[in-house]
């Protein structure tokens, strides 16, 4: 009954979206003749207020207000209040439930396949590395296809911290991982990574990770340290191995039919106020990491390095294959050579 009812739930967010495609697309009723009416938005995503998507939001909405002199205003709703995980706000934004959302690129791999390229690990040397990417060639080149291919517009991209391996035994190889039950995102590329790597990949809603490990349905789990902090995984998940495999990349979407349906003056609001949301959320984020860091081993939690070249050799032509598959090989090259060495 389960597997019927995520084939229902993966069809429906299918049929909204490309249904959106054909709505918003165009260029709506905006412009610079039409006069400007008050625009207040609905703003949403899972994380805690003391994320930093929730900062990132909190930076939006001020300088949006700012902007606007208050004639547009955000809602921000956090936590999961408007959906548990990020796959039901795509679905909620595709159908004009909710206006701006953070997504994880394999929610919108479902309609734009080349999107999921962010999900594969072992893709940057550093933060600046990512930095490099995402606001090059390679990361506007992704943006054009996801608004070409969905009704989102792009506002830009967010970082999800340093994502490391968590759970209930430390890791020092990928011999460690064999049999290992590891909760990862609903994404095949990710997946076959960490397949590679000889764990046992495992989807679970992200509101259920924490009880998935209280209760050993699931033996591990891979996120970055404000997460572990903030969600308190930690507590059934004591052992933090730096794998350090991926800087994690969201998108930082709005609808694309809510944003046609502004006049110019407004688009242009939207766009200033996204490039200062998304500088905010990243000085946020990376000063996050290393503040919960300290308070994670504050708390307890026992870390151990890894021998990382392992898991990057070992999987090295899983990457060139996720990425021949996506068809993005060009883009997993450019990225190559941003490297710093």
């Amino acid at each position: 009954m389960k597997k019927v009812l995520k084939v229902l739930l993966a069809a429906t967010l299918v049929v909204a979206l490309l249904a959106g495609c054909g709505s918003g697309g165009t260029g709506g009723s905006g412009g610079g003749s039409q006069e400007a009416q008050p625009v207040k938005l609905i703003a949403a995503h899972v994380n805690p207020e003391d994320s930093s998507f929730h900062a990132g939001m909190v930076a939006f909405k001020e300088k949006l207000e700012e902007l606007s002199g208050g004639s547009m205003t955000v809602e921000i709703h956090h936590s999961g209040q408007l959906g548990g995980n990020e796959n039901e706000l795509v679905e909620k934004m595709a159908t004009g439930t909710v206006d701006v959302i953070v997504s994880a690129p394999n929610f919108v791999a479902a309609i734009v396949p080349e999107a999921d390229l962010f999900s594969i690990p072992y893709l940057y040397e550093d933060v600046e590395h990512w930095e490099r990417v995402v606001t090059g060639e390679v990361g506007q080149t992704i943006l054009d296809k996801i608004e070409a291919g969905t009704d989102f517009k792009p506002l830009g991209y967010w970082m999800c911290g340093v994502r490391q391996y968590f759970g209930k035994k430390p890791i020092t190889t990928p011999d460690d991982l064999k049999g290992v039950k590891i909760r990862v995102h609903n994404s095949e590329t990710i997946q076959s990574i960490w397949s590679a790597l000889g764990a046992q990949p495992a989807i679970l809603a992200y509101n259920e990770l924490y009880s998935g490990l209280q209760n050993n349905v699931i033996d591990a789990a891979e996120n970055d340290f404000g997460s572990i902090l903030q969600m308190k995984f930690y507590e059934v998940g004591p052992y933090i191995s730096l794998t350090n495999h991926d800087i994690a990349t969201r998108y930082f979407l709005m609808s694309k039919a809510k944003y046609n349906s502004l006049t110019d003056e407004q688009k242009a609001w939207i766009d200033e106020a996204a490039k200062a949301s998304c500088e905010h959320q990243w000085v946020f984020d990376r000063n996050l990491i290393e503040e919960a860091k300290v308070k994670l081993e504050e708390a307890g939690v026992k870390f151990n390095e890894t021998e990382m070249h392992l898991f990057i050799d070992k999987t090295q032509e899983v990457r060139e294959k996720a990425a021949e598959k996506l068809g993005v090989s060009d883009l997993l090259e450019k990225i190559s050579e941003l490297r710093d060495n």
